[in-house]
This record gives C-alpha cells, sequence and structure tokens, in this order.
C-alpha cells in the first residue's frame, strides 16, 4: 500500500481557495495522479485543498471523502515580533532555531508561544 500525502497549490488565503500558479499547480498534479490506480482521496474541508484536489477528482470522475481533522491546527501563536496571531509552524528559522526546546520530541511543546497558542491541546484532539 503507497499512501500519498498531497499539500495544496500556491493559496489565496484571502478567498480560502488557490492563486492562479495554485491553479496551475493542481492541473499538472491531476495530470499525475490521475494516471494512478489510488483507492480513496480524503480531503481537508479548507477551500484550498478542495480546490487542489477537485481537477484531480474531476479527471477521475470520483469524489473524495471530506475529513475535518485534516485541516490545519486551530491554535494561533502570537508572533514573536508582532504579537499578531499566527500559524503554528509559520516562524522565522532565526527565531525557532535560537530555541533548543523546538529540537525536542517530548519538550517542543514546553516553549511559551506554543503554550499561548494552545497547541499541544490541539496536537492531541487531531
Amino acid at each position: 500500500m503507497k499512501l500519498l500525502l498531497i499539500r495544496h497549490g500556491d493559496p489565496d488565503y484571502e478567498i480560502d481557495s488557490l492563486t492562479k500558479k495554485g491553479w496551475c499547480e493542481a492541473a499538472l498534479l491531476s495530470e499525475r495522479i490521475a494516471r494512478l490506480d489510488v483507492a480513496a482521496i480524503y480531503v481537508s474541508p479548507l477551500g484550498r485543498a478542495r480546490d487542489t484536489a477537485s481537477l484531480t477528482l474531476e479527471k477521475m470522475h470520483r469524489t473524495a471523502v471530506q475529513l475535518p481533522w485534516l485541516r490545519e491546527f486551530e491554535a494561533p501563536i502570537p508572533d514573536f515580533h508582532t504579537g499578531a496571531p499566527r500559524i503554528p509552524w509559520d516562524q522565522l528559522h532565526v527565531d525557532w532555531t535560537a530555541e533548543p526546546k523546538y529540537y525536542d520530541m517530548v519538550r517542543w511543546c514546553e516553549t511559551l508561544p506554543m503554550l499561548q497558542g494552545h497547541v499541544l491541546a490541539e496536537a492531541r484532539r487531531v
């Protein structure tokens, strides 16, 4: 059995879809994936994920099973510099590489930003 994990094409977060580039990426992806013997397709409920999968699904005359837990974590953390909410894994490397706990598979969640964002609780939920 093979398991393919495919991330969405270039996103347009403001409209929860894809940019022009993202639609091109989805089209190219559909050419490759439609030729494979795929047993099942699962997709996040987010628009950018559904839009990415849509071209492949159309080519294959298939539908996908939408699974809510495939969406991104709902645990924004404060930005190191501005304090504004941001996605936990979307940090500048100069910030997270300065914290040794981020390299620890147990203690990464003990950092102040991860605690403030309730990231461990969200990870456990997922």
